[in-house]
């Protein structure tokens, strides 16, 4: 970690103090102050999430179409970035240091191997991450925000479902998504048409999970719909909270 003090010396030469003048002036241009130290420039940062059964940190990454291949680097190694991954990290005990890898690259599942890094098929394809969060049993879902035509011509955005704990190498340690354990990231919901799929939450006994639904572009909508507009025969596409439950009343994503 950088630290962003007053004292701390920049790229050019200087101080942050003298950019920003006094801590407050630092904390609110910390972009700025990041990057006058030399801070990674990441590829369009969303959502942060902590694994409640470790305090690994995870975070989403949306995309970045304009890195180029010349500025990528080991946390953000694809330019352009059209399809976006997750990294994590893992504070050491003093919050000096941490150590980090990659914890899932979106692509298509045709993705030549630079792109499809994490081995991905037509059953887990995704593309631009965006809202993620953790259930109190170390679940991660995370859900998209998706541009990238090759996946969004097979699937609308989505919700996709993986336990990271469970991923782990021969030795026990635990590893990213990858050609060997990816079955375990899995596809449970799928927006409407034209939707993003953002902002997730769960009751604490894990048996009723919340999901937005932002700028459908066709939903709620049936050929005998009777919410109409009043100016029409279409249902107005309405953004909207889904409730999923299961029918017979357990927990969410359990078999």
């Amino acid at each position: 970690w950088l630290l962003l003090d007053v004292t701390t010396p920049t790229t050019g030469g200087g101080t942050l103090g003298a950019l920003y003048g006094d801590l407050p002036g630092i904390l609110l241009n910390t972009r700025g102050a990041g990057d006058a130290v030399g801070a990674t420039p990441m590829d369009r940062p969303e959502w942060t999430t902590v694994n409640p059964l470790n305090g690994d940190v995870y975070l989403t990454l949306t995309n970045n179409s304009a890195r180029t291949p010349e500025k990528a680097d080991a946390a953000n190694p694809r330019g352009p970035n059209r399809h976006g991954h997750i990294i994590r990290w893992h504070d050491s005990d003093d919050q000096l240091s941490f150590a980090w890898d990659i914890f899932v690259f979106g692509a298509n599942a045709a993705g030549t191997a630079d792109i499809n890094r994490s081995g991905l098929t037509e059953l887990n394809q995704f593309a631009s991450p965006d809202g993620m969060s953790f259930d109190s049993r170390g679940v991660l879902w995370f859900e998209t925000d998706n541009g990238e035509s090759t996946v969004t011509d097979y699937t609308n955005d989505q919700l996709l479902a993986v336990i990271p704990t469970n991923l782990v190498d021969a030795g026990g340690k635990q590893v990213p998504v990858n050609a060997q354990n990816q079955v375990d990231l899995r596809r449970f919901f799928v927006g409407p048409n034209g939707c993003e799929v953002t902002g997730i939450t769960f009751t604490p006994d894990n048996k009723t999970l919340f999901v937005n639904i932002q700028r459908p572009g066709n939903w709620p909508c049936t050929d005998n719909a009777t919410d109409v507009t009043p100016a029409g025969t279409k249902v107005r596409p309405r953004a909207a909270t889904v409730v999923i439950q299961r029918v017979d009343g357990g927990e969410i994503g359990t078999v």
